[in-house]
């Protein structure tokens, strides 16, 4: 970025220090300036590169997610099978209580099944 002195101030330092003088002052305040300008930038893509890294996500933070979601979905099936044996358990049991405690019923099953006509 290239920066120059406003012409005012270069008249001025002109009427100061002479026409030599005031070429060789404004090239290196130019200059200092210019350089001022690029550290700058260069501090600021720095932070801001740095600031990115830590707001974004990296591959392996994304593959650390993956690795999660399918340990959590594995225990999602295993609960799910777990949850349909625990139901089958359940229906028994409570056929047994109703056979056990209804005499009618076991007459109804015995038909069902076409063991009693």
């Amino acid at each position: 970025m290239a920066y120059t002195i406003p012409v005012k101030i270069y008249e001025k330092l002109e009427e100061k220090l002479g026409k030599e003088t005031a070429l060789v002052v404004v090239e290196a305040l130019e200059e200092s300036i210019r350089k001022a300008f690029e550290e700058t930038q260069e501090r600021q893509k720095a932070t801001i590169i740095e600031e990115l890294k830590k707001e974004l996500a990296s591959k392996y933070d994304i593959e650390l997610v993956k690795k999660e979601i399918d340990a959590v979905r594995k225990e999602i099936e295993y609960l799910q099978r777990e949850i349909k044996k625990d139901l089958k358990i359940i229906t028994i049991i409570l056929l047994a209580v109703i056979i056990l405690l209804n005499q009618n019923s076991i007459e109804f099953i015995a038909k069902l099944l076409g063991l009693l006509k």
